[in-house]
């Protein structure tokens, strides 16, 4: 038996990798945000019933302070023989004594999701595995409208693929059977204010409100992606790369790819002002105006897109 660190962004990978390493045994699953370290080594140390090794998964391996770490470190001394763990985090330090450790007795794989042109090749790739062929314009579009997730892009090339019976993807299938998610929406929001397009500005802000989506909760959105902006161009400007950006706003790499592509369309003046529109916008809707939060919606798109 082994221990296994499954470190990246990738959790369609990460997920296939732990259901190949539990070889259909019943998992003792924890999460670091909620359980202690104890509880884990003492699953570790128990035995299963039915001879075939026990399998203890902990998620979120990140949420450990150092101290917490360390009792790991303390198991991996002496691990139990019947056991198989499997941690599962986002990033180690190159410095950190769990992750020598788990090298030195144990297997570290870093699953990196693919982000742009790669993931769209990935996304052609794995609908061919499914029967379905899908132009890389298509599988393009598809990835913009579940913001470069794969697990759900997963799911929403099988049900394609059931859709369309074998027959070649179009745009028209996936607008018909795939839902941007917010996020996508957002950020296509802020591209056609970006560009000055306030015809798609608006049909989108109906789109999105049309969605449920209450009026503060858009703004909140728009001005959130307006600072992200702002802190990326900053980034971006001296230098950085996009690993670096990613890291320092906390987003995953395919949001750092759309800041550096929004961020070119837009001058330092141009954000200032928009982030200054939005917090306007957000205190109007709180109340700060007599108007309704439809027209104040409307008036700001047609200034931010001005």
């Amino acid at each position: 038996m082994a221990v296994y660190l499954l470190l990246g962004d990738d959790e369609e990978r990460k997920a296939r990798g732990v259901e190949r390493l539990r070889r259909d045994r019943a998992a003792e699953a924890y999460d670091a945000q909620d359980a202690s370290p104890e509880a884990v080594v003492s699953a570790c140390n128990s035995y299963s019933l039915f001879g075939d090794g026990t399998f203890v998964l902990v998620k979120n391996l990140d949420a450990w302070n150092a101290a917490q770490k360390a009792k790991i470190l303390d198991y991996l001394q002496d691990p139990s023989p019947e056991t198989d763990l499997v941690l599962l985090g986002k990033k180690l330090g190159a410095r950190e004594k769990l992750l020598a450790a788990v090298k030195e007795t144990g297997e570290v794989h870093d699953f990196e999701q693919p982000t742009g042109k790669a993931l769209t090749k990935w996304t052609v790739g794995y609908a061919k595995k499914q029967g379905l062929p899908i132009p890389e314009t298509v599988a393009s579009e598809l990835n913009d409208r579940c913001s470069g997730d794969k697990a759900r892009l997963v799911r929403e090339v099988e049900k394609l693929a059931l859709y369309t019976g074998g027959e070649e993807a179009t745009l028209e299938d996936v607008e018909a059977l795939c839902t941007p998610d917010l996020q996508s929406n957002i950020f296509a929001f802020v591209d056609a204010l970006s560009s000055g397009d306030r015809g798609k500005a608006l049909r989108l802000l109906e789109d999105l409100t049309g969605a449920g989506e209450p009026p503060l909760r858009i703004a909140y959105m728009v001005r959130r992606q307006f600072h992200l902006l702002a802190r990326a161009q900053a980034l971006y400007g001296r230098g950085a790369p996009q690993r670096e950006v990613a890291s320092t706003l906390k987003v995953p790499p395919f949001v750092a790819r759309k800041l550096e592509e929004q961020g070119r369309k837009l001058s330092e003046t141009d954000l200032e002002e928009a982030l200054a529109r939005t917090t306007e916008l957000e205190r109007g809707l709180k109340g700060g105006r007599d108007l309704g939060p439809e027209l104040l919606m409307e008036l700001a798109v047609v200034e931010l897109s001005g």
